[in-house]
């Protein structure tokens, strides 16, 4: 052995030469172990072995550092490694006393684990103390950009940043809580502050909220300010007088509520010359009181809202908004797809009688189960309700939890299976600027991709990039496939609108 040779224990028989592959299960790469065992002055293997026990101790894991660290992650292996900043150091104290490691051995330990957090950030300028690997194969690897984005741009602190944009890409605080190995408690507390924050700061607002008109801190459908827009109070629908009194004459949207039932029963837009007054107090009102005829302006969902309160007792009720923006056509529709979505993300199923359903006529007959029976039909009728989980890139690979194939270039087309249903994206390849900036062309759904995509391609050219997802579990009927794939459109179109604050530059 050199005499200027080191240890990296302080007990002489660990030092001694490991028996088998030392690398086995090191979280660090063997080029850096074998340069820091050089630096160091120590074995390269015995530097492997102190690296392995301290993935296996307590004291360095995701627990630790965001129980009383504020970490930022900055990487993750395809082996479930997580790379995080932290300012930390302390622990390596600990780690040395509990493993028996010497000065040169913490030290080496330390600088391995820094420098394999600094190869993976590589020239990204990213601030936040010394590296640590740690494993947690749960942690989505797409989220990690989108935290440090959130980190530059607020003042939220490394593990709000992170908490937030987890709950964009998993499903409840519980979820979360077990990623992280922290306290749901500390979790929804996190999350409230991000929230408090939002609505605190302009320049927090434009990178945690939404750009357009709507805000996302206002999800619950029946909320006087759902979506952040001015709703009014609950109208019975049968008051036709009250209604025609009351509402504006102005460019709008309404939604309708059944009192004794949860969620909504229908969500629509109005843009005709007499506003959401004649929609509503001379359309559906009237409709709903079979009195119709005499105002020439029939309205669909009528019908199957007046077979419900038929059938389940209780009232209907209507409330309307009429923002500035509504007076834009395209605008005013795009806010009712976002609304429409929101609900069945919020409530788990399309508006009752949304897209001509007529839930009423599926019953078997009045019963006390009546209520929780119109639920199930509700549920069962509604086309599969996508993740959200991420839902604000809306060219992520996984955008909503769909599984999209890989972007392409529209003159690579023939890539794409021809047989099947599928929903659709198109965006500009020479997008600059962030993520979440990025808007796309058009989207859609289609039962012949290979047509669309012709078709696509002919108006746009070959550069412009397509990504599709397979739309699985369709109806075979006619009828109810048509409205699956509206809630499908509603869906893709809602999310793109309230992630961007614009619509699909070809929709509407």
């Amino acid at each position: 052995m050199s005499e200027n040779e080191c240890h990296v224990y302080r007990d002489r028989e660990s030092n001694s030469t490991y028996v088998g592959d030392p690398f086995v299960g090191v979280p660090v790469s063997r080029d850096i172990v074998e340069a820091v065992a050089t630096q160091f002055h120590i074995k390269a293997d015995s530097l492997a072995r102190a690296l392995r026990e301290v993935q296996n101790t307590s004291v360095i894991n995701v627990e630790t550092l965001f129980t009383g660290f504020d970490p930022l992650p900055v990487g993750r292996s395809d082996e479930g490694l997580l790379y995080v900043l932290a300012e930390a150091d302390g622990c390596w104290d600990t780690v040395a006393d509990q493993i028996g490691l010497t000065e040169d051995g913490r030290d080496a330990v330390a600088t391995a684990h820094d420098r394999q957090v600094r190869e993976m950030v590589g020239d990204r300028e990213v601030r936040g103390g010394s590296g640590f690997v740690v494993s947690c194969s749960e942690f989505p690897a797409d989220a990690i950009d989108d935290i440090v984005a959130v980190v530059e741009k607020t003042r939220l602190t490394n593990r709000q940043a992170t908490t937030w944009i987890l709950s964009q890409y998993v499903p409840g605080s519980d979820a979360i809580a077990r990623i992280l190995s922290i306290p749901e408690s500390v979790v929804q507390s996190e999350l409230a502050t991000v929230d408090r924050t939002t609505r605190r700061s302009a320049a927090e607002t434009r990178t945690l909220d939404v750009p357009g008109p709507l805000t996302r801190l206002e999800p619950e459908p029946q909320s006087p300010t759902w979506m952040g827009l001015d709703w009014s109070r609950w109208f019975d629908l049968r008051d036709g007088k009250t209604l025609r009194e009351e509402l504006p004459r102005r460019p709008g949207l309404y939604r309708v509520r059944h009192t004794e039932l949860p969620g909504l029963m229908y969500v629509g837009e109005s843009g005709s010359e007499g506003g959401v007054r004649q929609r509503v107090g001379l359309g559906l009102s009237a409709g709903l009181s079979g009195s119709d005829r005499q105002t020439g302006d029939p309205h669909g969902a009528a019908r199957p809202l007046q077979q419900i309160t038929e059938i389940a007792g209780g009232n209907m009720e209507v409330s309307v908004t009429t923002p500035p923006i509504s007076s834009n056509r395209r605008h005013r529709r795009a806010i009712e797809a976002t609304l429409v979505a929101v609900c069945r993300r919020e409530i788990g199923w399309t508006p009752m009688v949304q897209l001509n359903r007529e839930p009423a006529e599926h019953v078997s007959s009045p019963h006390s189960e009546l209520h929780r029976e119109l639920r199930n039909i509700a549920e069962r009728s509604s086309y599969s309700v996508p993740s959200w989980q991420p839902w604000r890139d809306v060219t992520a690979p996984h955008w909503l939890g769909l599984s999209w194939t890989e972007s392409r270039p529209l003159s690579e087309r023939d890539k794409i299976d021809s047989t099947g249903v599928y929903a659709f994206r198109l965006w500009r390849e020479d997008q600059t600027g962030e993520r979440w900036g990025q808007t796309v062309q058009e989207m859609g759904t289609t039962g012949s991709i290979s047509s669309r995509l012709f078709k696509l391609q002919n108006g746009y050219g070959d550069d412009m990039r397509f990504s599709v997802v397979a739309l699985d579990g369709l109806s075979t009927d006619t009828q109810r496939r048509s409205r699956e794939l509206r809630e499908v459109r509603h869906d893709i179109i809602g999310a793109h609108y309230l992630a961007t604050g614009t619509l699909p530059e070809a929709q509407f």
